[in-house]
């Protein structure tokens, strides 16, 4: 009789620990297949079950439904992050036409969640609750203790906890409560009334100089402390023999990448970041006036349009033409990670296009794949050698460097082409690299770099 007992308490264990685990197990499959970062346990799911221990079959359904939603949401802006709430719609219909893998995934989900309410609704039996009981106060135990003990600070945009046990539903109010999200919902003019400078004051004073101009604003690009590290990051470049000269300077800037954008294109700065409702100030930017002289304006970038309401102010500021991950760029495959988007590796051959097919063309683009946390994921072509410059290999400045050398190989790659013969070339940082892991002794605090050249 003693073995029956023990036999029935073991298969309520085995039982309660499926039951939490088994909506876990699904989320992290889903990570595992988008290649994303998750928790290994969301408490979230204990409130569903609290309904289902009290016999409340309706809430506990919809308490499920809402906790994977949100578990799911975590996962989501890992491939398509959004500002505002609205913005979920229309990237839920991209996410399910973007490609053949997210829509298998998306339907596995929907199947998944509701098999498991199924299941849930079948199996689960009131000899579960105590034992669900001491699962639920260990696992909260534990979660008190790392909130508490360990760091879970959000270091900066799109940071993940991925800590053992933790609450999506806590990280989805961080997310779209921190103060940074927060300047996408302020009112009033978004413009300071004085100039800024940026590397861009010659464009403005002499457009027409060149028939063919590229501007980049080089994410996360910092001024190193040895000039000698710059220069092996330039030099694919700067051994080029498509480079007629070339010309290095330094800019004191301290701002996010929307400001270092409006710092090159209009000469502006803001006062927040809610574009989308500035209809005025952008008379005279950068992109209007090449308009008004007969120039195709172009703007490039991976991440998705509305990201920082690009697809509402670039139109203003005079970009005839704009290519995101989500419109004009067309490359679905192409995924890089150290922030959403498509790689700039591939999408260097469309603004090669672009050259080719325009006599006269101010082309911008904004790069993605050097933002920070620098992930090696990106890195395709190891170029820069840490070692040569005592810097350890195993730090954010070690990771950045080899991304940014990179980005100027490719650069290097796409100068070679008789398309951009006779362009003149402005490679600026947007901001000082941010390094969430350490602090660096490589960079200079509040400048950026300024380089330029013309293609023979």
């Amino acid at each position: 009789m003693t073995n029956i007992k023990n036999i029935h308490n073991i298969k309520i264990i085995l039982a309660s620990l499926l039951i939490v685990l088994m909506p876990n197990m699904v989320m992290s499959l889903l990570a595992y297949l988008i290649d994303a970062k998750r928790l290994i346990i969301n408490v979230d799911y204990f409130i569903p079950l609290l309904l289902l221990a009290c016999r409340q079959r309706l809430l506990f359904v919809l308490a499920f439904i809402i906790i994977s939603l949100a578990d799911f949401l975590v996962l989501f802006t890992q491939l398509f992050p959004f500002i505002r709430l609205s913005d979920l719609v229309y990237l839920s219909k991209f996410a399910f036409i973007s490609s053949t893998s997210y829509q298998l995934y998306g339907i596995t989900l929907i199947v998944l969640i509701i098999a498991q309410i199924y299941l849930y609704l079948k199996v689960y039996k009131a000899d579960y609750n105590k034992t669900l009981l001491v699962l639920f106060n260990i696992i909260i135990f534990y979660y008190a203790y790392s909130a508490h003990f360990l760091d879970n600070s959000r270091g900066g945009f799109l940071t993940i906890n991925t800590h053992i046990v933790g609450s999506q539903l806590i990280s989805n109010i961080d997310y779209m409560s921190s103060s940074f999200i927060q300047t996408y919902t302020m009112g009033g003019n978004a413009f300071q009334k004085s100039k800024a400078k940026g590397s861009t004051a010659d464009l403005f004073n002499h457009p027409d100089s060149h028939n063919k101009v590229l501007l980049v604003v080089n994410e996360s690009w910092g001024v190193t402390s040895d000039a000698s590290v710059q220069n092996d990051v330039l030099s694919p470049i700067i051994n080029s023999l498509a480079v007629n000269q070339t010309k290095q300077g330094t800019l004191n800037f301290i701002g996010a990448t929307i400001a270092g954008e409006l710092r090159e294109l209009c000469a502006k700065a803001p006062t927040h970041f809610n574009l989308k409702n500035q209809l005025e100030g952008f008379e005279d930017c950068l992109p209007n006036r090449y308009k008004d002289l007969g120039y195709h304006t172009v703007a490039v970038h991976g991440a998705i349009g509305f990201m920082y309401d690009r697809e509402y102010w670039y139109p203003r500021a005079g970009f005839q033409e704009m290519m995101f991950r989500d419109q004009g760029l067309n490359i679905p495959e192409s995924r890089c990670y150290s922030f959403p988007g498509n790689c700039d590796t591939d999408i260097a051959n469309r603004i090669v296009e672009k050259f080719a097919d325009n006599d006269k063309l101010f082309l911008y683009w904004l790069t993605l794949n050097t933002h920070a946390i620098y992930d090696t994921r990106d890195l395709k072509t190891d170029l820069f050698d840490c070692s040569q410059h005592d810097i350890a290999a195993d730090t954010a400045d070690c990771r950045s460097l080899k991304l940014q050398k990179q980005f100027f190989y490719t650069l290097s790659q796409m100068i070679i082409d008789p398309a951009l013969s006779g362009t003149r070339v402005i490679v600026v940082g947007d901001h000082e690299p941010p390094f969430i892991e350490d602090s660096s002794t490589v960079f200079i605090n509040e400048q950026v770099p300024i380089f330029e050249f013309e293609v023979k």
